[in-house]
């Protein structure tokens, strides 16, 4: 069968030109696994510059042209209406190709999310390469799903072709050994005209995460956590080197030195085989050391981003970090010792924050000798212990939604006094990065690997 997966667009939608040059390892993981039998396409808008004024219009001509027997979507809770409208987009060029849902937000609202969208046939909670491979073979080979077939596929869930029910899914079944995988499917693009080498640069070697910050629906949807053998992602980056001229890597782990030993083989490892390149990855405050940042500069480390979240001691608490304002100090200091920019991630706009406890945050956050600090409105996703904790009042979400600017109030405080709140917030963050750019502009350049 043919089977399209698409990204819904966003960056794509403006048509200012500006592109998102990331490839969504979920689909491509997907498409691994679909490809030993299907052939698989990807439709992602996003990394193409687009300038027109009929987005919609193009995309359709591309699902039209490609003539898919199958339409995958992958979304997160911000991309999800724009997913919506391309299922019923699939539906209008042709109303026989079944539509199916994956992704977070999927994880995290499988009823929801059919319910809300009538042209979406199925949707796949939880980590979709063995569900997509066998909903596939099952469409190939002529199920129809009116005699449960479906049923017996852990994780999917359906809706029924002769009234529409919904049948929720069964608990989904996570691929214990990640070894076992095939690596992500980078070809097979509709659009690639505009990809650049960045494109080719994302990477997973671990998946889960076990800690509990309530923002953050990784910690509800992803458990439990597995790891990639240092070999297998050896492996992977020298694929990237030779197959597609890779020189820099992003590694999107949720916390990449989660595993201090692991960590260590890997970048012995990528030394070892002559594949040491730069790259960037996010971690946590309290999983780094002096040795273990020191291997991984050797081996080609040279940004490090946290989620710091908090200058305020009672927040973190709150928020289940587990943190405490001196190891943030710490950690800090370390990285830049060893000449390894860091980037921290803050957010404000919590239920019980105050004024004085969200300056707190801005104040520790310019105070921290950070290269670059990023700010972002408290907002709760479905699936986190913060969604549960907001009122249903608090739970409608934005068509679109920006992580950047307060479009949820959770605090006590008015809507305009927290939007002042924050927009003095961001300026400061910006009067920040602006200075920090000026200071890396007079700097000599990285010591070569």
């Amino acid at each position: 069968m043919k089977v399209l997966l698409a990204d819904p667009p966003d960056a794509f939608l403006r048509g200012d030109g500006l592109t998102r040059q990331v490839q969504p390892l979920g689909l491509a993981y997907v498409g691994a696994a679909l490809a030993r039998r299907h052939d698989v396409r990807f439709l992602l808008p996003d990394t193409r510059a687009y300038r027109g004024d009929d987005p919609w219009g193009e995309i359709a001509a591309a699902i039209a042209a490609e003539s898919p027997d199958v339409v995958g979507l992958g979304a997160v809770t911000a991309t999800f209406p724009a997913a919506c409208r391309l299922a019923r987009l699939v539906k209008e060029i042709d109303p026989s190709v079944p539509v199916v849902l994956g992704g977070a937000h999927a994880s995290a609202e499988a009823l929801g999310a059919a319910r809300r969208e009538p042209a979406i046939d199925f949707v796949v909670r939880g980590e979709g390469e063995k569900v997509m491979a066998r909903l596939v073979d099952a469409l190939d080979a002529g199920a129809t799903g009116q005699a449960g077939e479906w049923a017996e596929i852990p994780g999917l869930l359906w809706r029924g072709r002769a009234d529409g029910s919904i049948h929720p899914p069964a608990a989904p079944e996570p691929p214990n050994d990640l070894d076992r995988l095939a690596l992500p499917l980078r070809t097979g693009l509709v659009w690639s005209d505009d990809v650049t080498a960045g494109f080719y640069e994302a990477m997973v070697t671990a998946r889960g995460c076990p800690y509990g910050c309530i923002y953050c629906g990784a910690s509800s949807r992803d458990r439990p956590v597995r790891f990639r053998s240092p070999e297998n992602v050896a492996d992977e980056v020298a694929h990237l080197r030779e197959h597609f001229d890779v020189r820099n890597l992003f590694f999107h782990d949720s916390v990449f030195t989660l595993d201090r030993r692991r960590t260590l083989s890997l970048c012995e490892l990528l030394v070892a085989r002559g594949l040491a390149m730069t790259f960037q990855c996010q971690t946590r405050v309290d999983c780094v050391d002096g040795e273990l940042l020191a291997a991984m500069r050797a081996a080609g480390c040279r940004h490090v981003l946290f989620g710091i979240e908090s200058g305020d001691e009672r927040t973190l608490e709150r928020i289940g970090k587990g943190i405490g304002l001196e190891t943030i100090r710490r950690a800090v200091r370390m990285v830049k010792a060893l000449g390894i920019r860091a980037t921290g991630f803050f957010m404000i706009g919590l239920p019980w924050e105050t004024p004085a406890e969200m300056e707190r945050t801005v104040e520790f956050a310019c105070d921290l000798g950070l290269d670059a600090v990023n700010l972002f409105s408290a907002t709760p996703l479905p699936g986190t212990k913060l969604w549960e904790m907001v009122s249903d009042r608090r739970r409608t979400l934005p068509e679109c939604v920006d992580f950047r600017t307060p479009q949820v109030n959770l605090t006590a405080l008015d809507d305009a006094a927290y939007a002042g709140i924050f927009r003095r917030a961001q300026a400061r963050f910006d009067d920040y990065n602006r200075s920090q750019a000026t200071v890396a502009s007079r700097q000599p350049g990285d010591l070569p690997l």
